[in-house]
């Protein structure tokens, strides 16, 4: 019935059927009928999401996974989002899927992946962990890049515990009314918390060591960092105690955008000039900042002039 199918109808099924249990001489019919069909529908969003999570179970099936198209890896970088219960969901996340990945060695496919991958939904595959482990480390090192692939999946990490964390605190209603899969999310919180904040503490340590710096952040998570510090509404004195490192913090990364030409989002830099204005006005409370005859704060007023005139 898929082979008939028209090639519309080829790509919103092909989710459907059970590639693990497909003949390999069957499903290569099966995957070039997917693949044909690829090429000659409309692109949509469901379309788009039906593809990736096709792709991801057959994936799963090591008889077939030499057989999936060198083009069709890249629809990973459409980074588009699975539903919380899907097959592909379930079964990409197993480590000879991972090992595929990187021996793309395309760092962007293997990024796009890895933040579509991750999720709040379901704890990651133990081996599928370990190899993402090994992966985050030896495929992230090093600057230029990968420097902004870091931060993406940083970005993805913050995302995802911020949400287990916000689930902790009650009841989720984005959860739904399924109360087996509820209880089986919630069960496996403490197992996610712990897998994805390794993960965000390896690429933490990778980060470090390609910078040279301790304990630095990607600039643009300096910026949403900071802003969460500052009311923008009514700024009130900061406590001494950070403002020196504070102001270093805010110099070297606006300085390191500049210099390296991190290119972010709009969304991130129109933060820019709020951030730099909104810490001006609450440092010039803090006696030490002016007693400490720090270069950071003349760099700071030079670079209000660059982003905010």
């Amino acid at each position: 019935m898929f082979t008939r199918a028209s090639p519309r109808a080829a790509v919103l099924s092909g989710r459907y059927l059970c590639w693990g249990q497909e003949r390999p001489a069957d499903a290569q019919d099966l995957i070039s009928k997917l693949v044909a069909g690829i090429s000659l529908v409309p692109h949509t969003e469901e379309l788009a999401e039906s593809v990736v999570d096709t792709l991801l179970q057959i994936a799963a099936n090591p008889h077939l996974r030499p057989s999936i198209p060198a083009g069709l890896w890249l629809r990973l970088n459409e980074r588009r989002s699975l539903p919380p219960i899907c097959k592909g969901r379930r079964l990409g996340d197993n480590r000879d899927t991972v090992r595929t990945v990187r021996g793309l060695n395309d760092i962007g496919i293997l990024t796009s992946y890895l933040i579509m991958i991750w999720s709040e939904w379901k704890p990651l595959d133990g081996d599928g962990f370990v190899e993402m482990r090994t992966s985050v480390r030896e495929d992230f090192d090093g600057v230029g890049s990968n420097g902004h692939h870091r931060a993406e999946l940083i970005q993805r990490l913050d995302y995802i515990l911020g949400e287990l964390d916000r689930r902790s605190g009650g009841p989720d209603a984005n959860l739904g009314d399924d109360k087996l899969w509820r209880d089986e999310v919630e069960r496996h919180s403490p197992v996610m918390k712990d897998q994805y904040g390794e993960l965000k503490r390896i690429l933490q340590e990778v980060d470090q060591e390609a910078t040279g710096t301790p304990n630095r952040m990607p600039p643009s998570f300096i910026f949403l960092s900071l802003l969460t510090l500052v009311d923008l509404q009514n700024p009130a004195p900061p406590s001494c105690a950070p403002c020196l490192s504070r102001v270093h913090n805010l110099a070297f990364g606006m300085t390191d955008i500049m210099t390296n030409h991190f290119v972010y989002s709009h969304s991130v830099t129109s933060l820019f000039p709020r951030v730099l204005l909104a810490n001006l006005e609450q440092l010039q409370f803090c006696p030490d900042i002016h007693h400490s005859g720090s270069p950071d704060v003349s760099v700071i007023k030079k670079l209000v002039g660059v982003f905010c005139s």
